[in-house]
Order: structure tokens, then C-alpha cells, then sequence
């Protein structure tokens, strides 16, 4: 692998990320880090100039995590619900160029944990191939690119694997739009990371490191040796960022069913991965 950048995951201290996580970014940046990524769900814009301000004074550089709720489902049998998905992403370009993020990433191609009872449609297909293609045409005019995190079955169902993702951006068919591979959603869905990450060859603009049970890595089911042999068989560069998920927010614990903490401490966890470059 060449170019690789290390970064972490600002969801496992909140979903909304404002100026008191200053000192947070801080320890990061100690830790080793190169860059955050930031989750700009109804985030405010004098909140994210300070900590982009505050990034640039610390020395890190940003991507940015975004989800789609309900109301703003790009695959709602209602127009006027994607409409309004259409008009959120928009939104959420324009935020991550506020902040400087090179990437929009996240499972936004439906609403997060957003099931019918059946399975998706060709209809909700289109639907969501609209949206995306779509959202990938502002987002070239903000110089941002998008990535596609396929999710594990208990989270989407439009989405699931790197096959279903590939699919998606290959008929999106624009520079901008690719796949964010997640070793924690791939360890549940694909057979193994040298078929999914080859398959994903020239795809994959992102990726996400993280543990079976979303704690500290290595110390769960995700093979991480046998992933990082394949992300080397295709030469990836770009961001690895570490994903990690506790139960100190509310929100947190339905989204990601984080029934328990699987580290001994937030601040331990960092500075433990910190460890991923020198490795990688």
C-alpha cells in the first residue's frame, strides 16, 4: 500500500462532534493520527468552523460521516421524502467543504436501519441509483468525492456486500462515486477480503478498520492480517480510518447495537490503534 492515512473515528466519543472535543482531536493527533472524520449530522456551521480551524492548528486533515434518517430516505415510496434526501446530502457537501473533508462517506444510499419486511426492489434500486448519481453531480462541482459503505443486513437491505456495492457505482458511473470497504460490515457479509477487495479493485476510495464487536482491534473475529494482504494485492491508497463504537452516547446504542464496551477506555483504545501505521 502507498499514501496511506491513518485516521479515527470521532463517533466513538458523540454523534454530534462540537468545540468541547477540542482536547479529544488533541490526544489524537499525540497519538499519531493524520487525520478525523467527523460526523456532520445536524451539525451547526459556526461549530464546524472552529473545529476545522482547530484541526489546521493541531495539524489534522478531515473526512466527514453522514447517515440518512427517515425523513430523508432516498428509497421512500414518498417524492417528497426524496426530495428532501436529495436537498440533505446537498447540505452535507457543502458542510464537509466548510470543513475541508476530501470525502462524504456513509451507508446513505437509504435510510439507516430502514426495512420493509421484504426484499428491496428494483424500484428502490432506481430510486437509490437516482439519488446518488445525483448527489455524486453536486458533490463533483464542491470537489468532493462520496463513499458507498455497504452495511451488514441487521443495519440496510438495499446494500449488503461488495458485489451490491460495486453494482451501485457502476451504474452511478461517475469518477467521484466509489465504495467504502468495512472490514466490520465485510467479516458478516462477504466470504472472504481477497475476493471482496479484488472484486473492488479501482473501486474502493475508503476504507474502515474495525472489530467484530466495534471494540478494540485484534481482540475480535475480523482477520485483519488477511485484509490488509488484500488491501496491499490492490495497492490501495487513501484513508484507513479506525471505527470504533461506545455506549457513552444514547444515540449510539440502537444504531450500532453497542449493548456493551468492548475496550477498557475511549482514550486507550486511540492510542492503542495509533499503532496501525507503522504496521501497515
Amino acid at each position: 500500500m502507498t499514501n496511506v492515512k491513518i485516521g479515527m473515528n470521532l463517533l466513538l466519543w458523540d454523534v454530534e462532534i462540537t468545540p468541547k472535543h477540542i482536547p479529544i482531536i488533541e490526544m489524537i493527533k499525540d497519538a499519531g493520527f493524520d487525520g478525523v472524520e467527523i460526523p456532520i449530522v445536524d451539525a451547526r456551521a459556526q461549530q464546524l468552523d472552529i473545529l476545522a480551524q482547530a484541526c489546521d492548528d493541531i495539524g489534522l486533515e478531515r473526512t466527514a460521516s453522514i447517515f440518512m434518517t427517515p425523513d430523508v430516505n432516498p428509497i421512500s415510496p414518498e417524492p417528497s421524502v426524496r426530495r428532501a434526501a436529495l436537498d440533505n446530502i446537498k447540505q452535507r457537501v457543502d458542510e464537509a467543504k466548510s470543513i475541508d473533508a476530501s470525502i462524504v462517506i456513509g451507508g446513505f444510499y437509504q435510510a439507516h436501519k430502514y426495512f420493509t419486511g421484504a426484499a428491496p426492489t428494483q424500484q428502490e434500486w432506481e430510486w437509490s441509483r437516482e439519488f446518488l448519481r445525483a448527489g455524486g453531480e453536486y458533490a463533483v462541482q464542491a470537489g468532493i468525492t462520496l463513499g458507498l459503505e455497504f452495511l451488514n443486513r441487521f443495519e440496510a437491505f438495499l446494500i449488503n456486500n461488495s458485489a451490491d456495492s460495486k453494482r451501485m457505482v457502476d451504474e452511478v458511473d461517475l469518477p467521484n462515486v466509489g465504495v467504502l470497504y468495512d472490514t466490520h460490515h465485510a467479516n458478516i457479509e462477504d466470504p472472504d477480503p481477497m475476493t471482496a477487495l479484488m472484486g473492488l479493485n479501482g473501486r474502493v476510495n475508503h476504507i474502515h478498520i474495525s472489530e467484530s464487536h466495534r471494540g478494540t482491534l485484534g481482540t475480535g473475529q475480523v482477520d485483519f492480517s488477511a485484509n490488509f494482504t488484500a488491501m496491499k494485492a490492490i495497492d490501495y491508497s487513501g484513508w484507513m480510518v479506525i471505527e470504533s463504537f461506545g455506549q457513552h452516547n444514547p444515540a449510539i446504542i440502537p444504531a450500532a447495537n453497542i449493548w456493551r464496551n468492548a475496550f477498557e477506555s475511549k482514550s486507550r483504545f486511540a492510542v492503542m490503534v495509533s499503532s496501525l501505521s507503522s504496521s501497515t
